[in-house]
């Protein structure tokens, strides 16, 4: 005997208006945040000015205590002051400046990987979750009762395809080096030599 199975029919009606936007918690949290962020930073001498000039690997010449040194050797010195090479008070005011932002580099570094962090660990979790529910609706889906969820399935389904073809590594066209020759006459393959 064969069993009827219903469709779901739609009414044509006017499409439902968009819901406004909710604003989370974490939202607010990174806004606020992020404005103090930016506040702060424009307060730094330099720091809006035109870099597009500089050379993305930029690297220091000496360290910052080879600054240092050079500054005592100068001021100690009326004939390295003499030669004018060496602007002695930028030199102080770029230690300063070092000195007083790298602990705020680090702060910040060590934040953004914390938070990165945090929203890997709870993807991860929510992932878990997400699919025991897609297994769960496979086999729901599978009774004739449940056909509403099949477009469901489908599009979780088509989902972790698309996000699987674009994790997977491409294999080399090449022979392999090092593998087994097959043998003429259908023989044990043969190692090749090195």
């Amino acid at each position: 005997m064969r069993q009827r199975i219903p469709r779901q029919r739609t009414a044509l009606t006017e499409p439902a208006p968009a819901p406004a936007p909710v604003i989370t918690a974490y939202q607010k949290i990174a806004a606020q945040l992020t404005t103090a962020i930016a506040d702060t930073v424009a307060q730094i001498p330099g720091y809006k000015d035109d870099l597009s000039d500089i050379p993305r690997r930029i690297r220091r010449s000496v360290s910052a205590d080879f600054l240092g040194m050079t500054v005592a050797a100068v001021d100690a010195s009326t004939e390295l002051q003499g030669v004018n090479q060496l602007d002695t008070n930028d030199c102080r005011d770029t230690l300063q400046f070092s000195q007083a932002f790298q602990p705020l580099i680090d702060q910040l570094l060590g934040v953004a990987r914390r938070v990165d962090l945090l929203i890997r660990v709870r993807e991860a979790k929510a992932g878990r979750g997400a699919l025991g529910i897609y297994n769960i609706a496979q086999r729901v889906a599978s009774n004739p009762n449940n056909t509403h969820l099949a477009v469901h399935v489908e599009n979780l389904r088509a989902e972790l395809r698309r996000k699987r073809i674009g994790r997977q590594v491409k294999v080399p066209a090449g022979p392999v080096p090092n593998a087994p020759i097959p043998a003429p006459g259908g023989g044990a393959p043969t190692q090749k030599a090195a």
